[in-house]
């Protein structure tokens, strides 16, 4: 068994954009930032780690090299990092010489991003978004408003790549489990439920997904850990594991029928949301598109949000209500799995999680 995943191969295909969900444990991290010590020995190449929210960076920070400090590749070599920068240096040959620090990687947060329109960044390589994929039972954390717009842009300011100018072109990397099918990076591709281990492009070629598989790693850990026999035939141990995804129920992901009448529209986070009653069968069904000139009511859920065409969130009132009563019995439907994670955000709003 190969102890740590197989960078060499999957950075062979020099993808604009790469995803690589694998177990926990496999080293897609440990390789990658193995990676980047590399890219600046051999041609001074920086990266950018990103975080979701501010205050993961000095978590995510500290202690970066830790691990990749001890291996021989590295010997003549030490690290240290704080919450912005991560720096490397020559081992000095004399304990009293202070290394001569440089500056080869970034840390930035998602959150941040308006924020780093300000901040430079000069010859990064490649950008790493780690964990992103959250697990459905995480309910202390959540994806961002329009997430993969705001990495993309993110992207943009780091690189201030131009069609018509050679430069450093920047790589994208996802890291993540098999926590969740419906998240904004399978949504932003065209990712769809029917996913097979291995190699997959995805958007001509520009966005490669590498589902691997837990393989023999998985089994020993099932049986070799203490973690692994207590997740063992469970929901966690199934992504943990086996690297499986859990599938949402089909049961509440389901096309609008022809006979369903639009009941009123919601606006939240840049997302539209179409309210449709089915009154044959008593389901409400969530649609990510209003009808043009309706003359239902749009309600606007969130600031940047509001215009003259839509109503404040303040008289949604009973409405709302009644469509949180059906969602507590059940009676939701929606029409793919990627309006259901995004009107979460909208029954969060209100309360449910």
């Amino acid at each position: 068994m190969k102890k740590y995943y197989d960078w060499e191969k999957t950075l062979s295909y020099d993808a604009d954009v790469t995803m690589v969900i694998g177990a926990r444990g496999v080293g897609k991290t440990f390789g990658l930032r193995k990676q980047f010590i590399r890219d600046y020995l051999r041609h001074e190449w920086r990266f950018v780690e990103v975080t979701r929210y501010k205050n993961e960076l000095s978590g995510v920070s500290d202690g970066y090299f830790n691990r990749l400090e001890k291996l021989p590749e590295f010997k003549d070599y030490v690290f240290r990092t704080d919450a912005r920068y991560a720096y490397i240096a020559k081992k000095p040959d004399d304990d009293k010489k202070k290394p001569l620090w440089k500056m080869f990687g970034y840390f930035v947060a998602l959150s941040d991003a308006q924020r780093m329109k300000k901040r430079t960044f000069d010859n990064v390589r490649r950008i790493l978004l780690d964990e992103a994929i959250l697990e459905r039972s995480d309910r202390y954390h959540r994806y961002l408003p329009n997430e993969f717009g705001v990495l993309a842009n993110l992207v943009d300011t780091v690189s201030r790549e131009r069609a018509d100018t050679k430069c450093v072109s920047p790589r994208v990397y996802l890291l993540g489990n098999a926590c969740d099918l419906a998240n904004p990076y399978f949504a932003a591709y065209g990712v769809g439920t029917d996913l097979k281990f291995g190699y997959r492009w995805y958007a001509g070629k520009t966005f490669l997904m590498h589902y691997v598989p837990a393989g023999e790693y998985g089994a020993q850990k099932a049986i070799g850990t203490v973690a692994g026999r207590m997740m063992a035939n469970t929901e966690a141990g199934k992504v943990a594991l086996e690297n499986e995804f859990v599938r949402i129920n089909s049961e509440f992901v389901k096309a609008k029928p022809k006979n369903a009448r639009f009941s009123f529209g919601i606006v939240c986070n840049g997302n539209k949301f179409g309210i449709w009653l089915d009154q044959m069968e008593g389901y409400y069904h969530v649609t990510d598109n209003i009808p043009n000139n309706t003359g239902r009511p749009v309600y606007s859920l969130t600031r940047q949000d509001a215009s003259i065409n839509y109503v404040a969130a303040t008289h949604l009132g009973s409405t709302m209500r009644y469509v949180l009563d059906m969602y507590t019995y059940g009676l939701l439907r929606y029409e793919s799995e990627d309006v259901m994670m995004k009107f979460g955000d909208v029954l969060q709003m209100f309360g449910i999680r």
